[in-house]
C-alpha cells in the first residue's frame, strides 16, 4: 500500500507509522507512543470539512465526549482511549489499536454466514456484556451497529466509537436529526431524535438479527423505506428459519427486542441474549452455561476466543482448564458456572426444578400473578416449575391463565374485553358521535360492542347542548348520566355548568396504575387507572398512594358543581438495579421490593425522587430522580 505524500510524521507526541483509513471527516493512523513503545490508533478530525461553525462546535463537543466516556468505561470489551488533544493537523484521539476486522466486513463478505451458531452467539455475548457495562454507567452509545464492533485476531469483540457521529457513513447525524445509522436506529431515534439505553438494545437486536439470519429485520432500497419500516412495520419473517434456533421462539424474542415501544423491550442486552441462548437448540449444556456466564459476570467479562483454521473453517477454543477426569470436569464446569451466574443459576440447579423464564404479552405492561400474588408487569422474568400456572391480566383485556410446560412461555396474546354499555344523558335524546362515527339512534343508547382495550372519544349533542367525554383504556360509562351544557356557554367560559348547583363534580385520575384515594375524613378506596370519582363541589385535599409503584403524594383540587376535572399523575418507568460482586434485595424508600439486585428484573416505579438501598448490605444509598428508565449499579 502506497502511503499518501501528506502523511504526518507526528500527531501530538505520537509517531505516525501508516494510514489505517480515511473519510470525509478525518483519518485514522497506526502510531507508536515513543515513551512506552505501545502501538495505538490515532483518529484525527478534519475541522475544515465542516463549514458551519455551530456544527463544528457540536462535533468537537462529541469528540471530547468520546474521550470523557472512555474515562468512565473500563471494560475489555470496549476500545480504550488513552489520550485526547490538539495538533497541527487537527484534534485527535489516541486509542487502543485493535488488529482485526470490523464485524460489518464479516457480514458483507459472507464469512459470518459460514460461522457456526455458537461462534456468532459468542460474539453477540461479548458485545452484550460491553453494552450493559456502558448502560450501568449511564452511557448510551446511540450508534450500535456491526461497523462499530471490531473483532480482534483472537475473535473477541470490541465496541468502539462512543459519542462521535460520522458523516462519511451516511448516518444522518447532522444537527436537528437523529444520531445513528438508519438501518439500526430505533423508532424513537427516528421520530424524536432521542435515545435511551433501550434504544441501544433495539439497535443491538437489529445487529444480532442480521448476524444470525444474514438479512436486516427492516430491509429497504432507500433510507425513507427503511425508516418507514422501522417505525411502522414488524420485523422481517425469516424464511427459511435460522438453523439451530427454535422457529417458534425466534418471533417472540425478536418481536420483543425490536418492539416499537421502548418499555416493551428487554431491560438489558443480557436478558435478550439469555432468552436467545435458551432458544438455541444446537448449543450443548456446557456451551450455553459458558456464554450465560459471560453475560452474568458483568464488567470485565469476555467471550471465549474464536480462532481461524485454514480454509476458513471456524474452530471453537474453550478456556484453559486443568486436566481432570470426565466426571470431575463436568462437576467443575457446573460449579464454575454457578459461581459466575450467582443466585439465578442456583435457582436453576438447586433441585426444585424451577427455572426463570421471561413472561411477555401483547400488549405489554400486563399484570402477572402467581398464586394470587402480583409479581409485576410484563415483560417480566418469573421463576417457574413445570406445571405451574400464572395469570396475565390487563385492564380492558380478558385475563389469560398460562401453564408452564417446563421449556418456555410464548408471548401471551391478550384479547380485548368486549361489553355492552348504556350511554345516558341529561336531557335524553342526544346524538352520539363515537370515535368519529355517528351512532344510529339517540340516548339512552346501547353500544353492543364496547371495546375496553382502547380509548374512546365521544361527543353528545342535542340542539345547542353538547358534551365531549374521553374514556381511557379499561373505562366504561357505567350507570352515570352525562349532563349536557350550552355549546355557547362552554365556549365562553371554558367550563361545564349544570342547572343544579348541588350536582357533584367528577374527578378523573389520569394514571397508568390504580390509586388509593383518601380525603381528610374518609377513605374513598382504590380507583382503577383512568377511573372517576364523584366529589361534592368545593376544595378537596386528597392523599393519593400506590405502594406497589412507590407512589405517595397529597394533591388539592377544586370542583365546581357538575365540573369534570382531569388530574394527571406521574407516569411509570423501569428501574433496574445490579450489584457486584454479590446481590441482595432492592429497597426503595425503605420498602423491600422483593426483587434481587442481579439486574435481571426491572422494577416499575413512579417518576420522581426515590432512595434506593440494598437490604442488609453496606452499599451507600443512592438518591435517584427518575424521569426515564434508569439502570443503577452498586458495589457491595
Amino acid at each position: 500500500m502506497n502511503e499518501p505524500e501528506n502523511l504526518p510524521k507526528q500527531v501530538g507526541r505520537y509517531e505516525i507509522k501508516r494510514l489505517l483509513g480515511a473519510g470525509a471527516m478525518g483519518s485514522v493512523y497506526l502510531a507508536e507512543d515513543p515513551r512506552i513503545k505501545r502501538k495505538l490508533a490515532i483518529k484525527v478530525v478534519k475541522l475544515d470539512a465542516i463549514r458551519n461553525e455551530a456544527d463544528r462546535n457540536e462535533f468537537l463537543a462529541r469528540f471530547q465526549r468520546e474521550a470523557e466516556v472512555s474515562g468512565v468505561l473500563n471494560d475489555p470489551g470496549i476500545v480504550t482511549i488513552y489520550d485526547v488533544g490538539d495538533s497541527e493537523v487537527g484534534p485527535f484521539l489516541a486509542m487502543e489499536f485493535v488488529p482485526g476486522k470490523p464485524l460489518d466486513s464479516l457480514i458483507k463478505s459472507g464469512e459470518m454466514g459460514r460461522m457456526p451458531l455458537r461462534t456468532k452467539l459468542q460474539i453477540a455475548a461479548g458485545v452484550a456484556a460491553a453494552l450493559d457495562h456502558a448502560h450501568a454507567h449511564g452511557i448510551v452509545h446511540r450508534d450500535v451497529k456491526p461497523g462499530n464492533v471490531m473483532l480482534t485476531e483472537e475473535g473477541r469483540p470490541k465496541l468502539m466509537d462512543f459519542g462521535i457521529a460520522k458523516r462519511e457513513d451516511a448516518s444522518l447525524t447532522q444537527t436537528g436529526t437523529f444520531l445513528g445509522t438508519p438501518s439500526y436506529a430505533s423508532p424513537e431515534q427516528i421520530k424524536e431524535g432521542q435515545a435511551t439505553f433501550r434504544s441501544d438494545i433495539f439497535s443491538f437486536g437489529v445487529m444480532v438479527f442480521e448476524m444470525l439470519s444474514g438479512v436486516l429485520p427492516f430491509p429497504g432500497t432507500s433510507i425513507n423505506t427503511i425508516l418507514y419500516k422501522i417505525v411502522n412495520e414488524p420485523p422481517l419473517d425469516v424464511k427459511p428459519p435460522v438453523v439451530g434456533v427454535l422457529p417458534e421462539r425466534w418471533q417472540g424474542i425478536f418481536g420483543r427486542v425490536l418492539c416499537k415501544d421502548p418499555e416493551g423491550r428487554y431491560a438489558s442486552c443480557a436478558a435478550f441474549l439469555r432468552d436467545l441462548l435458551d432458544a438455541a437448540v444446537d448449543l450443548d449444556k456446557n456451551e450455553r452455561l459458558e456464554l450465560m456466564g459471560v453475560l452474568k459476570a458483568g464488567p470485565g467479562a469476555v467471550a471465549p476466543p474464536v480462532l481461524q483454521r485454514a480454509h476458513d473453517e471456524t474452530m471453537y477454543v474453550p478456556p484453559e482448564k486443568p486436566v481432570v477426569r470426565r466426571t470431575g470436569l463436568r462437576m467443575a464446569g457446573i460449579a464454575l458456572a454457578l459461581a459466575i451466574l450467582g443466585a439465578g443459576a442456583w435457582l436453576l440447579f438447586r433441585g426444585n426444578g424451577a427455572r426463570t423464564v421471561t413472561v411477555a404479552s401483547v400488549p405489554a405492561q400486563a399484570k402477572v400473578m402467581k398464586g394470587g400474588q402480583d409479581l409485576g408487569a410484563t415483560p417480566l422474568p418469573v421463576p417457574l416449575k413445570a406445571g405451574e400456572e400464572i395469570v396475565v391480566a390487563r385492564p380492558g383485556y380478558l385475563s389469560q391463565t398460562v401453564t408452564f410446560d417446563g421449556s418456555s412461555i410464548p408471548p401471551v396474546l391478550l384479547q380485548p374485553r368486549i361489553t355492552s354499555e348504556q350511554l345516558q344523558t341529561i336531557p335524553e335524546g342526544a346524538t352520539v358521535v363515537m370515535d368519529g362515527q355517528t351512532l344510529p339512534g339517540q340516548t339512552p343508547l346501547s353500544v353492543a360492542l364496547w371495546d375496553q382495550s382502547r380509548k374512546h372519544e365521544i361527543t353528545f349533542t342535542k340542539g345547542d347542548l353538547t358534551l365531549p367525554v374521553t374514556f381511557l383504556e379499561g373505562e366504561t360509562p357505567g350507570t352515570q348520566a352525562y349532563h349536557l351544557v350550552s355549546a355557547r356557554e362552554a365556549a365562553l367560559t371554558g367550563e361545564v355548568k349544570t342547572v343544579d348547583a348541588t350536582t357533584p363534580g367528577t374527578l378523573r385520575l389520569a394514571a397508568e396504575y390504580p390509586v388509593r384515594v383518601r380525603t381528610e375524613d374518609r377513605d374513598l378506596g382504590e380507583v382503577a387507572p383512568g377511573g372517576r370519582l364523584e366529589l361534592p363541589p368545593g376544595t378537596h385535599r386528597l392523599k393519593l398512594a400506590n405502594p406497589r409503584v412507590f407512589y405517595s403524594e397529597t394533591r388539592t383540587v377544586t370542583l365546581e358543581p357538575g365540573q369534570a376535572v382531569s388530574l394527571p399523575l406521574p407516569g411509570l418507568v423501569n428501574l433496574t438495579v445490579e450489584t457486584y460482586p454479590g446481590s441482595g434485595t432492592v429497597m426503595i424508600n425503605g420498602v423491600p421490593t422483593g426483587v434481587e439486585s442481579d439486574g435481571s428484573q426491572p422494577i416499575r416505579v413512579v417518576k420522581g425522587s426515590h432512595r434506593v438501598t440494598i437490604q442488609g448490605k453496606s452499599a451507600a444509598p443512592q438518591r435517584v430522580d427518575l424521569g426515564a428508565d434508569k439502570y443503577l449499579k452498586f458495589k457491595i
